[in-house]
């Protein structure tokens, strides 16, 4: 009788040997090359330091989770931000809508994307896609539509000194700021460094909302405003919105001393015209954490807090992650 064969091995039998004589290998034995014994193995297939696993005989493969998408509200204002998450057994995937790319961030339950509405997005439906990847690396595409609203901003009149004008507002010195911010509001953490709910920054009349055009010293209304203005005492406590980690608390020129926190998957927070910072860059912060106190630094016309919102690059209102219309 043949002995029986083991895939992957070469057998080899020399004079000598009884008739009949059969070898039996295990996976965890063997003879070795150079034992007295007469018996030489050989392997096929080289062994490799990270060999292709392979289901056990008798046992069931642990089944994919399919993917599901997840999606806060189906209907978003400009300059307001979807959460879109998926949920199920996924390694990675990008978000896109309005032709720009998000790619999700790892969650404590699911990988999730905060999808940005810029202040001059299209409205109405518009489609959502994403697409992800699997743990047994097969691809799916999740689909919906995402209606977008329309936004009536609103028109206020500024004004400013000469030396104000000439300092701050040339546009040199407002284009390497802006510069500057887009580098780090382009960034993104692949994970999730915010948790609960948003809150308000500080206490204090709101004064500005974000998005509203600009008369300055007479001019024709232009522009968005980038942010939203809380009027407050200097020395007023400014709070996280959320938690996260601290990417900058510095002297600007135009928005004044401020401070940006990095709440992960490319969403980060900036409070600007701050009399003094009370965190170093690089920090981990919670939410409600002191961080600064409010000022009248930079391009500003009285102590207030100017309270910004970004994912991965595009300025939000940041009211609606306190109010509900972002739907979390």
């Amino acid at each position: 009788m043949s002995p029986a064969r083991v895939p992957g091995v070469r057998w080899w039998f020399l004079p000598g040997f009884a008739a009949g004589l059969s070898l039996l290998l295990t996976a965890c034995g063997g003879a070795s090359a150079d034992s007295d014994d007469g018996i030489r193995v050989t392997l096929v297939t080289p062994i490799v330091s990270n060999p292709t696993p392979t289901v056990i005989p008798g046992t069931t493969p642990t089944p994919i989770v399919p993917p599901e998408l997840v999606i806060s509200t189906f209907e978003v204002h400009q300059a307001g931000a979807v959460l879109v998450s998926v949920t199920g057994d996924i390694t990675g995937g990008t978000a896109s809508f309005l032709g720009r790319n998000y790619k999700l961030a790892k969650g404590s339950q699911s990988m999730f994307a905060f999808v940005a509405v810029d202040t001059e997005d299209p409205v109405g439906p518009q489609p959502l896609r994403v697409d992800v990847t699997l743990k047994n690396s097969s691809k799916v595409t999740l689909q919906d539509t995402v209606h977008v609203v329309r936004t009536d901003w609103t028109v206020d009149s500024l004004e400013f000194t000469d030396e104000q004008t000439q300092a701050l507002l040339d546009p040199k010195v407002v284009a390497d700021e802006l510069a500057m911010l887009k580098t780090i509001y382009g960034g993104v953490t692949p994970e999730k460094l915010w948790t609960g709910a948003w809150q308000v920054p500080v206490m204090g009349a709101l004064t500005a909302r974000y998005g509203e055009q600009r008369s300055i010293n007479g001019s024709v209304p232009s522009g968005h405003h980038g942010g939203t203005d809380f009027g407050a005492a200097e020395g007023t406590p400014v709070v996280a919105t959320n938690s996260g980690r601290v990417v900058l608390a510095r002297q600007l020129k135009v928005r004044g001393t401020m401070v940006i926190i990095d709440h992960g998957g490319g969403l980060f927070s900036g409070y600007a015209h701050l009399s003094k910072t009370l965190v170093t860059e690089g920090q981990l912060v919670a939410s409600g954490d002191p961080i600064a106190e409010v000022g009248n630094t930079g391009l500003s016309t009285g102590a207030h807090l100017h309270w910004e919102m970004a994912s991965q690059g595009i300025l939000l209102d940041a009211l609606r992650f306190t109010d509900g219309t972002n739907g979390f």
